[in-house]
């Protein structure tokens, strides 16, 4: 049983759905503020991201990342004291233009504009949400912003209308706006920033970040670890302060932060699942190694199907709590597989990524052997420098939220060691602790509790890869294919295909993701065949360009709720 079978869809539209939506961009304010539970190091991450200086936001898929900038947001828009104005914009679709890079020279002309762009539209939402804020009026109306941003992403822009904005442009409307209202800070908080998987791309966002930071603006950008190219002109720690989302999965505050997300969730459903089952619920968000979505989507199931999951006495079943607790390992397991196609060119990193994050596994399963539960590990320590190929694999790793880095280990003569939390998910699914005869919730959570003691797996490159079964030149960079015979270039310059010789087209990453089916969604196979026999929807393009969501709502048991999170299912997919 597949993690998508657990979190299937009932045959109705449930009243309170929308309390376990796992994306906090697609909820309302007002809900939005209901739902959220407070983050451990909230205060202090919220008053760096209100205040001034350029920060990088950083942590896993799915860590709320999100939720603290939108916090920000609105805490900012709530207490104007200091003369603040917040403005949040998320790049999420970024990489719509990545055919320019593919097709064109002037690539990074267009995405600049397009990113002063969605900052000039983000403005116009801040003015919608705030009481108090006047735009100047030369301010450049909504309606042209947005279809210039439309005219961009379709690879359609008219050169000579886009060419007045420039970042210098963006800079004087900035000092337009606050000299009208007053301000003395703007604060420009970036979503799902830096997200595209090319590479130029990304340089040429922390270029635009870089510029745009002035006495005046003050931007922050929520980044991903392990896949993000900063430019050669722009250094973390000089240029912005690096601010980590990922809450570190042990403690009672971590237990506290996620019985709290999951009571406000309940909340009004008339479900009490959280005070009746509390270790139950505390196992599975420790499964969920610090990612509030993977936790989400968890109780979502237990809110779609009560009855699959509690006894006759009211209370969750055990068993189906184990099961159902491998769901976040499975999603963070999917995140790590789509970067076959997200990045093609770095395919054998993912497959052997895979063999090596399952030889980590298998070395702290053997080092667990025979120890009392208490004394049992779930974190490894691998031997410093690690090399190039193995640093980009954990680069993976950590993006997709399967090893959590908690710093490094002088260990003398021995030398330096980094450290590692492995996920949490895959410790129990692969009972990797505790034993397969012995598992239980309660004897999981003895192992999870249990003090930190000083003693663990020390791995180095070499034993990783033997144990793997691969060797460093297994990870090879691949070339595009040929789209006629699917043969591999010959090399990178190559015009013609070497066995077919068809004429060998650029390879743009975007259009091959959103030309898969969407059975590469997180979606269940009961919403996948209810879409294609009730729609004309079969790729995930159909999704991205059915914009008022038209067609997603004439599907049976499918209501704006549903409809939003299979649409944030495809722009995941593109981001």
């Amino acid at each position: 049983m597949t993690s998508t079978d657990l979190i299937d869809e009932p045959n109705e539209v449930l009243p309170f759905e929308e309390n376990f939506v796992e994306q906090a961009e697609y909820i309302g304010r007002e809900k939005f503020l209901l739902l959220a539970a407070e983050h451990p190091n909230e205060a202090s991450i919220l008053k760096k991201l209100m205040g001034g200086g350029a920060k990088l936001l950083i942590g896993p898929r799915g860590c709320g990342k999100s939720t603290l900038m939108r916090k920000a947001f609105y805490r900012i828009i709530e207490d104007d004291a200091d003369k603040a104005v917040p403005i949040y914009v998320n790049f999420k679709l970024a990489l719509k233009l990545e055919p320019f890079y593919v097709n064109g020279p002037n690539a990074s002309y267009w995405f600049k504009a397009w990113l002063v762009l969605k900052v000039i539209a983000a403005v116009w939402d801040t003015e919608e949400q705030s009481n108090n804020l006047t735009l100047p009026e030369n301010f450049p109306p909504k309606a042209k912003i947005t279809k210039l941003i439309d005219a961009l992403e379709a690879s359609r822009a008219d050169g000579e209308i886009i060419q007045q904005y420039t970042i210098g442009f963006l800079s004087a409307l900035v000092d337009d706006l606050a000299v009208e209202n007053g301000l003395k800070r703007v604060v420009i908080l970036i979503d799902d920033a830096a997200h595209s998987f090319s590479e130029k791309q990304q340089e040429d966002f922390f270029d635009f970040f870089r510029a745009i930071k002035s006495r005046l603006i003050s931007p922050k950008a929520a980044v991903y670890p392990g896949i993000t190219s900063h430019s050669a002109s722009f250094h973390v720690g000089h240029d912005a302060e690096q601010i980590d989302a990922w809450v570190k999965p042990s403690g009672d505050e971590y237990e506290d932060f996620m019985v709290s997300l999951a009571q406000k969730r309940f909340v009004g459903t008339g479900l009490d699942f959280v005070s009746e089952n509390e270790e139950d619920i505390r196992f599975l968000a420790y499964a969920s190694f610090g990612i509030p979505r993977g936790f989400l989507s968890m109780l979502r199931s237990i809110y779609n199907s009560p009855e699959s999951y509690t006894t006759s006495d009211g209370l969750l079943n055990k068993s189906k709590v184990l099961r159902l607790s491998r769901v976040g390992r499975d999603m963070s397991h999917a995140v790590f597989d789509s970067l076959t196609a997200k990045l093609p060119s770095y395919e054998s990193y993912v497959r052997n990524g895979s063999k090596v994050y399952q030889a980590i596994l298998s070395q702290i399963k053997e080092y667990n052997k025979g120890k009392a539960l208490e004394k049992q590990g779930f974190q490894f320590a691998i031997k410093a420098p690690i090399g190039p190929d193995m640093d980009k694999v954990f680069g993976f790793l950590q993006y997709s939220g399967l090893i959590m880095p908690s710093g490094s280990i002088l260990k003398g003569e021995k030398g330096t060691f980094e450290h590692y939390q492995v996920h949490t998910g895959d410790i129990t699914t692969e009972n990797i602790i505790v034993g397969k005869r012995t598992k239980s919730i309660a004897s999981f959570l003895k192992v999870i509790r249990a003090p930190k003691h000083q003693a663990w797996p020390r791995l180095n490159t070499a034993s990783i890869l033997e144990a793997a079964g691969i060797g460093e030149k297994d990870f090879v960079l691949s070339l595009p294919l040929c789209h006629v015979c699917s043969t591999p270039r010959s090399n990178p310059e190559a015009r013609f295909c070497s066995n077919c010789g068809a004429q060998l087209k650029p390879s743009s990453t975007y259009e091959a993701l959103v030309q898969q089916n969407i059975s590469v969604l997180p979606i269940s196979k009961r919403m996948e065949t209810r879409i294609k026999n009730n729609s004309s929807i079969r790729k995930v393009r159909d999704i991205l360009i059915d914009a008022n969501k038209e067609a997603l709502l004439g599907i049976p048991y499918v209501g704006k709720v549903r409809a939003q999170i299979i649409v944030g299912h495809a722009e995941e997919h593109v981001s």
